[in-house]
């Protein structure tokens, strides 16, 4: 942490920088808590499962995991051929080999992760076409015998059941395919698609009644209600709906990263009106209780779009995991890593990836936001302003604050999140605390935002340096990882006095992020 200035502030004003004008935030920390949602840190998603056999990817999930503190993750490809789980053998039975999907399961659980298994795509030995996607060629057809789709599933889980324990695979999610209803990610149609779902559902079922299915995993929250009747009149099990939404216009796939023009869609209720519909679907079908996870989310369904790499997207991914609580049962933010290989692997050190971390493990604004949250407390002191988090843990108290306004973009993402966009200063946040004990208080802030723990802007100010393909040379990775830190600065102490109050000041600017931490020394 950076040292602290010299001085000491009784019944604290922290006067940091500031506009004549404020915006008064009040804090009462003598209002009733609530546990915090755990929502945001449901899930996180990534690539394709061979991809964790490498050993920088792991290096960065562990990373990740240090600060952010994910639960599941979800990626594609599974069942992949090139994760060589099926061959078929002279007399026409299959052979099943599952170590590299426990090479790839025992990487997630060394980061402290369970898997929300995508049961996809489909084996070489099973397929019944050659259709594939993506640059490491996924085989999105269907399997040419149902029988042999649910003796893979349930060999499966029988193997990690026997591998792992039965209480542990219950934790776990199967997740029936990805984005069925999109073309090139499955050519079986809707009637083939809730024809594999009944499989995959009835399969693991066999194994064991409490292993928990869902889906239908599709793009633009598409066919849920389809699903739930479908389920309810062919008595199919089901334990939650999945799908999935971005910010973005254009469409929903980006299959060679092309960039396609996407537009971040700026409308408070983008996202939100979508999942409320979903859970209303829910509410009205015959399963009123299924969980609602939306299992890939961002601002952009492109792997080539920079909104991805912009102090812009920290408090994007904040203010809609805000507005979704008691929304969504879980959320899964499309990726942890620019390592990342749907359109081949990348040659640019900032292309606009999916990822909080670059292809060297460079931590984006994106990847503060989620840290920032798990730096958190359980306890949440509720807060009148929509963009403010109150947190407490005895006399520690943390507060995440933010601004959300978006510039307005006068051509596609691609260029327009690609050029120098400085932030407008705004009036300074005035944090009133009523509530605290008397005493002397440590504070600390660290934030993200226009050229604050900015790595892409950083990397701008360099002169955009080459490097080897996607990868910098050592001396630039030194200077953007110190520019991108997030190293907390130490603040003045405070002194409380018998009123129980304090003020702080923090100055504010268009889509800045702050987290403030207060602890009673």
């Amino acid at each position: 942490m950076k040292p602290a200035p010299l001085r000491t502030l009784t019944a604290l004003t922290l006067a940091v920088t500031g506009t004549a004008n404020a915006q008064e935030i009040g804090i009462d920390l003598r209002r009733p808590t609530v546990k915090r949602s755990q929502m945001p840190s449901f899930s996180i998603g990534s690539d394709r499962a061979k991809i964790f056999l490498r050993d920088e990817h792991q290096r960065d999930l562990v990373a990740l995991q240090a600060v952010a503190k994910f639960r599941y993750l979800r990626c594609h490809g599974i069942f992949n051929e090139e994760m060589n789980i099926a061959t078929r053998q002279a007399d026409g039975s299959l052979r099943f080999d599952w170590t590299n999907v426990d090479r790839f399961i025992d990487q997630l659980k060394a980061a402290k992760l369970r898997p929300f298994v995508e049961c996809g795509f489909i084996p070489e030995a099973l397929a019944s076409g050659t259709q594939t996607i993506f640059w490491w060629k996924g085989n999105v057809t269907p399997p040419k015998s149902q029988a042999e789709w649910a003796t893979l599933i349930e060999a499966f889980a029988r193997h990690e059941i026997a591998q792992r324990g039965l209480a542990e695979v219950r934790q776990w999610y199967f997740e029936v395919w990805n984005e069925p209803n999109l073309s090139g990610f499955w050519t079986g149609g809707k009637d083939g698609y809730f024809q594999l779902y009944a499989t995959t559902a009835r399969a693991l079922k066999t194994v064991d009644l409490k292993l928990r299915v869902g889906g239908p995993s599709t793009a633009g929250m598409g066919w849920i209600p389809d699903l739930l009747n479908y389920c309810k009149q062919n008595n199919v099990p089901i334990d939650f709906i999945s799908s999935h939404s971005y910010a973005a216009t254009q469409g929903f796939l980006d299959e060679h990263g092309k960039g396609g023009g996407t537009v971040l869609v700026t409308s408070p209720e983008t996202l939100v009106a979508e999942f409320t519909r979903a859970r209303e679907d829910i509410r009205q079908s015959a399963f009123p209780n299924l969980p609602l996870f939306i299992s890939e989310w961002g601002p952009s369904y492109s792997p080539r779009d920079p909104i991805h790499d912009s102090y812009v997207c920290a408090p994007f991914i904040l203010e809609k995991l805000k507005h979704c609580e008691g929304l969504v049962d879980g959320m899964s933010y499309w990726a942890f890593s620019d390592q990342f290989e749907e359109p081949g692997p990348p040659h640019e050190p900032f292309h606009g990836g999916f990822g909080l971390m670059n292809v060297d493990g460079l931590r984006k604004p994106a990847f503060f936001a989620y840290q920032f949250l798990a730096e958190l407390y359980d306890a949440e002191v509720p807060a009148d302003s929509p963009r403010v988090m109150v947190t407490k843990e005895g006399s520690r108290v943390r507060v995440l604050l933010w601004d959300y306004s978006p510039p307005k973009a006068d051509a596609p993402n691609n260029p327009f999140y690609t050029r120098d966009l400085p932030a407008t200063e705004l009036p300074e946040a005035v944090l009133s605390f009523h509530g605290l004990k008397p005493g002397v208080y440590r504070a600390s802030e660290v934030g993200t935002g226009w050229n604050r723990n900015d790595v892409y802007d950083a990397y701008v100010a360099l002169g955009k340096p080459a490097g080897q393909e996607a990868h910098l040379p050592s001396e630039i990775l030194a200077k953007l990882r110190q520019a991108s830190s997030g190293e907390a600065e130490a603040l003045p102490d405070i002194v409380v006095a018998r009123d129980g109050e304090a003020t702080v000041r923090l100055p504010m600017r268009t889509n800045d992020v702050w987290l403030l931490s207060l602890e009673k020394k």
